[in-house]
């Protein structure tokens, strides 16, 4: 036999999973994430290549792809439908 919560009532058995707020909340995250992650990649990856070789140009080429493919990779991601 099943053990009954305190108050009588059965456990409700059909609970979703998300609502649709959290998963728009969950994307946004996932969204930020993949910019925020792609900018620092690149811009980690520019930075080393400006001190190997002297030039600080690459810093800011780092950022700008590190942005464009960030931006492709949520476009790639949650703007497809």
């Amino acid at each position: 036999m099943a053990s009954q919560p305190p108050n009588g009532s059965p456990e409700p058995t059909n609970v979703p999973a998300r609502s649709e707020g959290s998963k728009v909340q969950n994307d946004a995250w996932g969204a930020m994430g993949l910019v925020m992650s792609g900018v620092l990649v690149w811009g980690g990856v520019g930075y080393l290549v400006s001190e190997w070789l002297h030039h600080t140009i690459f810093v800011m080429v780092g950022l700008l792809v590190g942005m464009g493919v960030a931006l492709y990779g949520v476009w790639f991601r949650y703007g497809r439908s």
